[in-house]
């Protein structure tokens, strides 16, 4: 038996012996531990899953839509103010009414030693490289109005700039007394039992070099003032004043009544978040509203045009921002702001009279009451309509402090079509006062880190229709319909583009650029606003019709939940990008 036992041992198992051959081709796995395309190893229901998402999770105070912090219904949107900020004005109204309220975005405060800022003082001394590049820009700039004038069948009126500067060097000027002026300035008398002055009332302000009143402008360049200022409390300390005294006096609301309201905030697209969140704190904890809505300007241009998709062009007084928008979201890559507006028209058209001969020669653009007559007179006289550039006589009304009115007579030629394109021609410009520097002294390297981000955001000089091609490229990625589809639905808001026949030269400009021409661009068209709707409004108007959709019931925040979870909520209530 323990032989057998032995043979079994030595005889080997039959094994049969098959060939297998694979069903399908095995898939060539890579040396990863990542799931591989097309097998789901990891269950739909956590992909999907909305916990830490919603704020019933987490959030103390106040749920999204609460009726705590929402607009009351009965009132029908008479206890929602809109609030949009700007370097020189500040816009407000219910959102009830179909326009806002405009006042100056300004201060006039009592100082102990004050010196003088002339921000708008136009400079003399420059250096040669500078003047050289200002006379190329001069010069082209004239060639561009030759060639308007020529493709439009326009004469150019022979020997106009001699007869212009005759008339005006022998200029008869008229003293009107008050009681002959309809629209004679009440100037302000100061008290030295007010410590500040804000709106019209500031500008209206006789300051002198002796005077301890300071006029001061919180909102510079499209973000905080931190060249004027000494710190962000100060800052922020004005900017309570200015929309506290102005939602009192334009919208006769009173202080106390502040908590039963509720406000839509406007920002620009590029406002740094550190920023924003001073001012959310501010509305919510010292100003008491119940409630508040971040939303960015471009957005609100989109809702006030009646559009989805465009390329929103937001000339201010200090700044232009351009933005892409496609289907109510902002494209981030395509945010460009570039540090010339309306007030670079303003200085511009200045230089031009005053090297015409203008009468009213001790004219001087540090005062707001003579900056206030350049501006009224570029509104009035500018326009980049070819027919109506001729040798024309104007009269305008000079108002100093406490002296009578002189009347002026003014001869104007090309000066009227020349000044609005310093925006394509940014090099007639005088960018030395340009340079963003801080006075603050920062206890902390975050806030210097914060300013110079907020310096290298923005473009000194760039020409707009350049800009605006270049934003457009960096949004459609090649996609030609993209391509077409900006090109033609570009928007113009703000009050630095009101000047007549300006989207037509615009629309010209942006077709001859270089990167529309290898874009294979044929057509650029800028859309009207809607309704005859003012394009300085636009964004208010927007910010108003966003109010008082459903979706908008969601992102109210209010002073709990703020003071609980602070800027989170922006990420959960706010469509900022």
């Amino acid at each position: 038996m323990t032989s057998a036992i032995i043979n079994n041992e030595k005889e080997p198992p039959t094994v049969v012996k098959q060939d297998i051959q694979p069903n399908r081709p095995q898939p060539h796995f890579k040396y990863t531990t990542f799931p591989v395309k097309g097998y789901n190893i990891l269950p739909t229901r956590n992909i999907t899953s909305t916990f830490a998402r919603n704020d019933t999770t987490y959030f103390p105070g106040s749920k999204a839509g609460a009726e705590e912090i929402s607009p009351d219904p009965e009132e029908e949107w008479r206890d929602t103010i809109i609030i949009h900020p700007g370097s020189r004005n500040l816009r407000l109204g219910f959102a009830s009414e179909a326009f806002p309220k405009s006042v100056p975005h300004v201060i006039a405060r009592r100082f102990i030693n004050t010196t003088q800022n002339n921000d708008m003082e136009i400079t003399t001394s420059e250096t040669e490289e500078v003047e050289e590049k200002r006379l190329e820009a001069l010069h082209e700039i004239k060639g561009e109005l030759k060639w308007r004038m020529k493709n439009a069948k326009r004469r150019a009126v022979p020997n106009a700039e001699a007869q212009v500067i005759g008339f005006n060097t022998t200029a008869f000027k008229e003293t009107i007394l008050d009681h002959n002026d309809p629209y004679k300035v009440e100037w302000t008398e100061p008290s030295s039992d007010v410590e500040y002055y804000v709106g019209e009332k500031a500008l209206n302000l006789p300051i002198s070099k002796e005077s301890p009143y300071r006029i001061l402008y919180p909102w510079k360049y499209g973000t905080f003032n931190h060249e004027d200022y000494t710190s962000l409390n100060a800052l922020l300390s004005d900017i309570e004043a200015i929309w506290t005294e102005s939602i009192i006096s334009e919208l006769q609301v009173e202080r106390s009544d502040f908590k039963n309201y509720n406000v839509v905030i406007v920002v620009p697209d590029t406002f740094h978040q550190t920023y924003l969140c001073e001012l959310v704190t501010m509305l919510l904890r010292y100003m008491d509203f119940r409630g508040i809505i971040i939303q960015q300007e471009s957005t609100c241009a989109t809702y006030g045009a009646g559009v989805s998709s465009a390329v929103v062009v937001d000339i201010g007084a200090q700044k232009t921002n351009i933005t892409c928008i496609e289907d109510g979201v902002v494209q981030v890559d395509s945010r460009i702001s570039i540090a010339i507006g309306g007030d670079d028209i303003t200085k511009t058209f200045a230089s031009f009279l005053l090297a015409n001969k203008f009468p009213y020669e001790n004219i001087d653009l540090s005062t707001p009451f003579d900056w206030k007559l350049v501006e009224e007179l570029k509104e009035k006289w500018c326009t980049m309509n070819e027919a109506d550039i001729s040798v024309q006589v104007y009269d305008f009304f000079a108002r100093t402090p406490f002296k009578p009115t002189l009347k002026y007579q003014c001869k104007v030629y090309d000066e009227v079509f020349l000044a609005p394109l310093c925006l394509v021609y940014p090099d007639i410009l005088d960018n030395k006062k340009k340079v963003l520097k801080s006075s603050w002294t920062p206890t902390d390297d975050k806030i210097h880190i914060l300013i110079t981000l907020i310096q290298s955001k923005m473009y000194q000089s760039y020409p707009i229709d350049i800009a605006i091609a270049q934003s457009i490229l960096n949004t459609a990625n090649g996609s030609e319909e993209k391509l077409k589809r900006y090109f033609t639905s570009i928007i113009l808001v703000g009050g630095g583009g009101k000047i007549a026949n300006f989207s037509k030269v615009l629309e010209d400009r942006v077709l001859s650029t270089e990167l529309a021409q290898r874009a294979f661009i044929d057509r650029v068209e800028v859309l009207p606003a809607p309704r005859e709707l003012d394009p300085e409004v636009l964004v208010w108007k927007g910010a108003s019709v966003m109010a008082k959709l459903d979706i908008a019931k969601d992102m109210w925040i209010g002073a709990k939940e703020w003071e609980q979870v602070g800027a989170r909520l922006l990420r959960e209530r706010a469509l900022l990008m």
